[in-house]
């Protein structure tokens, strides 16, 4: 929904306005509260995993946004933004899907970009096996998370992409604790991914996340001290003689006198 129209929402449910940036520095202090408080979560996934990049917008230029799902539970399990597809960039999303997981899959299956052979190999060794694959096929296919940049690309339309990557590491993030928490999935039931679990989450909805926000309370001086003073007067100063006092004087003079 675009900062605009919470703007109308808010004016017209509760009567009160609030600016646009006002709602945008609501949205990233609870986007932050929100990625913070998921930081240690460990979900229950399955053993294969699908990997895959997309581009986004950002600051006007094309970024590639990594990103790795869990094919049985649709748990988004990492994601990175770079500017390049190297075996780095590669390995470094596959090694934050191990940290969250807190496991190595046994499958995970990719698309045909090279950087993943190297990576994912790196990361998993020889026990995990890669499946190069593309989407729209019958079996190993990447569907699943081509659907995901399908649902995440409808959303940075809106917003008409992002203004730095600091922006949008934080507003991706955040996408992908309300994908993984909050929205529901029609093939799991109409559930989100962490509650389909099983297991204890930090928060179910966003309500939630504002009302368990800490919110920093002013500090009360203990004593309040008074210190007493004269009153100022305000000093009457004498009126200054008008320069060239004597000179006017004359010259009036002179006028009354030559119009006689």
């Amino acid at each position: 929904m675009p900062l605009d129209a919470i703007q109308r929402h808010l004016q017209q449910q509760f009567g009160v306005y609030y600016s646009e940036m006002g709602v945008y520095n609501w949205i990233r202090r609870f986007s932050q509260e929100a990625v913070n408080r998921v930081a240690n979560f460990h979900p229950i996934v399955g053993d294969t995993w699908i990997a895959d990049e997309t581009v986004l917008k950002v600051g006007g230029r094309n970024i590639w946004f990594f990103d790795v799902i869990d094919e049985k539970t649709r748990y988004l399990l990492a994601s990175r933004l770079s500017t390049s597809r190297t075996i780095k960039e590669a390995a470094l999303v596959m090694n934050e899907a191990k940290r969250r997981a807190g496991k190595s899959p046994q499958r995970i299956i990719t698309d045909k970009l090279a950087a993943y052979i190297d990576g994912i190999e790196l990361v998993f060794g020889a026990e995990t096996k890669h499946i190069q694959s593309k989407p729209f096929t019958d079996v190993n296919s990447t569907n699943i998370i081509e659907r995901f940049h399908g649902t995440l690309k409808d959303r940075t339309k809106i917003i008409r992409g992002f203004k730095n990557m600091q922006t949008a590491e934080l507003l991706t993030d955040a996408w992908l604790v309300h994908y993984n928490f909050f929205k529901e999935h029609e093939t799991l039931g109409n559930v989100p991914p962490a509650q389909k679990m099983g297991i204890a989450t930090p928060f179910k909805d966003w309500a939630e996340v504002i009302s368990q926000a800490k919110v920093a309370m002013p500090v009360k001086p203990k004593f309040l001290s008074v210190m007493r003073t004269k009153p100022i007067l305000k000093r009457k100063h004498p009126k200054r003689k008008l320069k060239g006092l004597k000179q006017r004087a004359y010259i009036v003079a002179s006028l009354t006198t030559l119009r006689k």
